[in-house]
């Protein structure tokens, strides 16, 4: 996407824990830009924290070795 000298990020963090004991963390960002946009792009993640490591497997990382 273009983007002008006048174009601004904003982002914002949010967490909060649900009755159920859920965590999440939302980030919310905010793209403006008068000369490629009409409004405010907004994008909005979020992200739930596992209660323990179930599903987690991590692997080192290797750079292939050229043939």
């Amino acid at each position: 996407m273009p983007y002008s000298e006048n174009a601004t990020v904003e982002e914002y963090f949010d967490t909060f824990t649900e009755p159920n004991g859920d965590s999440w963390l939302v980030i919310d960002t905010v793209i403006t830009d008068p000369t490629y946009l009409t409004q405010p792009y907004v994008n909005s993640v979020a992200f739930k924290k596992l209660r323990d490591a179930a599903g987690w497997d991590p692997t080192p990382c290797r750079a292939d070795q050229p043939r």
